[in-house]
């Protein structure tokens, strides 16, 4: 927000400060600077008023006119390219020689399009009077001709450049800052006149106001003025406009942007006689109605949007941008005036929704003082009566639903010396306070009652005004102690413990971490699983569509970030994430869950010099698997196992539930060839969810000492032709059940296809290693518990043993 000092003097007097220091105060209040402007340019004597005594199209060019400027001395021809350049007008004339303020060059002698030009014409923006400007400037036609311009325009004067954070909308407003300025300076707030006369006519002969959806639209007044002049806003009000970055247009308009940019409350001036019916309806938009808004564009609406209608027609979006049906324009000379408060959350939809943000609902968004509506009425009508001679019906139509109530909160002195550290007294605590516009209710026992004024809506708790008490003492005058603590934290941080040595383990198996939101859109976590979707956590209010829902699964985004990487032509990642999901239990309620995800993609389980073969879906899904056994096993989590499942992301039997010691605790799986469609992958991506309370239930686990093998090994492999849905689970189970105790390991090393074999067949090798603690086995011992192995294979898994 700009605030143009000059302006913010009217209200409290500061004039005897330098702007930096009003900068640093501001800033350490909890207002930030971001920077400091300097509006308007000190002119020397080659700045004059020129007269245009002629105007007339250059011969070379289709937009450039050719000009005799009379300075009050002699003409010169000058060569403009201002539309709105003309005979007969005053305009700021710079000579040879003068350096103009926006841009820093000098003026010289010159031809354009062969035309010999001796100075310029300037605009507002050139002379450092406006940000930008549409053409020329055009001075009083009563000016002198040749006057010095710096005895015409006002001196260069410093704006503020603030950022105003969204908890704080009262200072969306230069008294709202001006309030924050009294405090700090303890210097009275000056408050501006809202006095006129009325006529006798009441204005309920002149306008009828209904209010059909009060949920969105809490109070709107209409005050009607007629026998507005057709005058131009005053030079200074064009002046302070144009410094905040808005251009001035006519009276009615520039005097609503005033009253906006002075108080806060957005207001809306409607052309009174395009008023059908003069009516105002204030209702949610109907089905197929659209409104071609003041910027030009037709726009559509719907029911969720509140629209500001007359008896047939939209003519407005209601906190948002007017009409172009109702614009004021320059003949308007009946005039209505808007000032409502509407409902923040429905003004941020709309606006989103049309892709239509303004100064009017950056404030209505953000909320404003339920209370202004009507004071900020008056002040813009008494502004029309004193420079637009405007004659205003008798009282106000004031619809008015509010239910809103003062807030009344509490405040333990002794609490804020202690939060604060520094000792004050009560009486400076309550003083601070009231310089701030908070009322004391009543004080006894060390406690008081403070009933928080309408505007400010971001104070609500004891630590608002303990806040509030810091800031206005100065953040500065804080002492830094050191606080008294226990050398050693009470808490239990077994957790954070845990999950650091997870992610020693991942990054040592050569992961990376990857970090996300925790909100997405619904569309992304449908494309994965919706068979949960009913018991999504959904945001009320979100930034946009793209974040309204909190994750309930981590592989969406996991997914997300592998295809992105593979369509930046990155061979092989492989990533891991450790964060929260969100969703609803079976009794409706709120819950949040830690999990891990893993993923995959490209050759990142082969060596180096092996990475150009395309990668099979057996070699993705067993990489996966054996990191979870892995991080499994380092982590003391139990017996992991994996059991087929269906999962609706996943390939068709390629994806798996993991177990560990029998519950429930992840899946894992192939990403389908649909999902990685818009990444153009065609090669497997392994993913991988598991819940992190079982994974990390025994890391923290010591395990019992077991005494070094003093017997050796012995080995026997098997390898067998089976079916290709046999899987290795089975396998293990049938050896595991067949085989005596001294059966201390089974692996396999081997899987094998080929045609030979035959369709839907495949060999499966493994090695089978027997150890006694207590004394050699013998060949004898070993073969008879291999062959007892073989043949339970053979009946129970119905293979066929590959001899030799």
């Amino acid at each position: 927000m700009k605030l143009p000092i000059s302006w913010l003097n009217e209200y409290v007097d500061v004039s005897d400060l330098p702007v930096q220091e009003l900068a640093a105060k501001l800033t350490f209040s909890g207002i930030e600077v971001e920077g400091i402007e300097e509006m308007g340019a000190n002119l020397d004597d080659h700045f004059v008023v020129g007269e245009v005594i002629t105007c007339e199209p250059h011969e070379n060019s289709d937009h450039l006119s050719v000009c005799s400027v009379f300075d009050g001395i002699g003409r010169y021809q000058v060569v403009c390219g201002a539309s709105n350049c003309r005979a007969g007008i005053k305009v700021p004339f710079a000579r040879v020689g003068a350096v103009i303020p926006r841009g820093g060059f000098t003026i010289k002698k010159t031809k354009l399009r062969g035309v010999a030009s001796f100075g310029m014409i300037c605009s507002a923006a050139e002379l450092n009077l406006a940000a930008e400007s549409d053409g020329i400037m055009i001075l009083d036609p009563n000016a002198l001709t040749g006057a010095p311009m710096c005895e015409l325009l006002p001196a260069a004067e410093s704006v503020l450049d603030l950022e105003i954070t969204w908890n704080r909308p009262d200072c969306l407003s230069i008294i709202g800052v001006a309030r924050e300025f009294a405090a700090l300076l303890k210097r009275p707030l000056k408050l501006p006149s809202v006095d006129f006369t009325e006529s006798d006519e009441p204005v309920e002969d002149y306008v009828q106001v209904k209010i059909e959806a009060p949920e969105l639209c809490s109070r709107y007044t209409a005050r009607v003025l007629t026998g507005v002049r057709e005058d131009a806003s005053p030079l200074w009000m064009q002046r302070r406009l144009e410094m905040c970055g808005i251009r001035a247009i006519s009276l009615a308009v520039d005097v609503t942007n005033y009253v906006m940019l002075e108080v806060g409350q957005p207001l809306h001036a409607f052309d009174y006689r395009k008023l059908a019916e003069q009516r105002i309806v204030v209702r949610r938009a109907g089905p197929g109605e659209s409104i071609t808004t003041l910027d030009g564009v037709t726009r559509k609406l719907d029911s969720t949007m509140l629209v500001i209608a007359d008896a047939r027609e939209p003519i407005a979006v209601a906190g948002v941008m007017g009409g172009a049906e109702s614009e004021i324009e320059g003949d308007s000379q009946h005039v209505l005036i808007e000032s409502a408060l509407f409902d923040p959350s429905a003004t941020k939809f709309t606006a989103e929704a049309l892709a239509l943000s303004t100064e009017s609902s950056r404030r209505f968004e953000r909320g404003v003082d339920p209370d202004l509506a009507d004071w900020a009425s008056r002040r813009a009508t008494a502004l029309m009566v004193e420079h637009g001679g405007a004659k205003v019906a008798l009282g106000v139509i004031d619809c008015d639903y509010r239910c809103f109530e003062k807030m009344v909160t509490p405040l333990r002195f002794d609490r804020a010396r202690q939060v604060i550290g520094v000792v004050l007294s009560d009486d400076a605590m309550i003083e601070i306070l009231n310089s701030l516009g908070l009322q004391l209710r009543s004080n006894a026992n060390g406690q008081a009652l403070f009933e928080i004024p309408s505007y400010r809506l971001d104070l609500s708790l004891e630590a608002d005004l303990i806040e509030e008490i810091a800031r206005m003492h100065g953040l500065d005058n804080v002492p830094a102690n050191v606080l008294e603590s226990a050398s050693a934290s009470t808490l239990d941080d077994t957790f954070f413990y845990d999950r650091k040595h997870c992610r020693e383990i991942l990054t040592g198996m050569g992961f990376t971490e990857a970090m996300h939101y925790s909100f997405l859109s619904a569309g992304e976590l449908d494309a994965f699983d919706k068979r949960a979707s009913a018991l999504r956590a959904v945001i009320p209010n979100p930034v946009s569509g793209d974040y309204g829902v909190l994750r309930d699964s981590l592989l969406p985004q996991m997914a997300a970030s592998l295809g992105r990487n593979a369509s930046r032509q990155v061979e092989s990642a492989a990533l891991f994430e450790m964060g929260r999901v969100f969703m609803k239990n079976t009794e409706g309620v709120f819950t949040e869950e830690e999990r891990l995800s893993i993923g995959m993609m490209g050759p990142f389980g082969r060596s180096p010099i092996d990475r150009r073969r395309a990668v099979s879906n057996e070699e993705a899904l067993l990489w996966l698997k054996g990191a979870v056994e892995n991080l499994v096993g380092m982590l003391h989590a139990g017996g992991p196992e994996f059991k087929l499942n269906n999962h609706p992301a996943m390939e068709d039997g390629w994806s798996a539930d993991i177990l560990l010691d029998g519950e429930p605790a992840g899946c894992m799986g192939l990403l389908s060839a649909k999902l990685r469609h818009q990444w153009r992958m065609t090669l497997p991506m392994p993913v991988a969810e598991l819940r992190l309370a079982p994974l990390l239930k025994k890391v923290a686990r010591v395990g019992g000492v077991k005494p070094v093998p003093t017997y050796p090994m012995v080995q026997r492999d098997v390898a067998f032709i089976s079916d290709a849905t046999l899987t290795h689970r089975d396998v293990v189970a049938c050896i595991k059940n067949a085989a005596p105790a001294e059966l201390t390991k089974v692996e396999l090393f081997d899987i094998f296809v080929s045609k030979e074999i035959g369709k839907g067949k495949r060999s499966l090798g493994y090695t089978l290693s027997f150890r006694s603690l207590d004394r050699t086995l013998t060949d004898h011992e070993v073969n008879q518990s291999f062959v007892k192995i073989v043949q339970a294979l053979k009946d129970e898994l119905k293979v066929d043993i590959r001899e030799g």
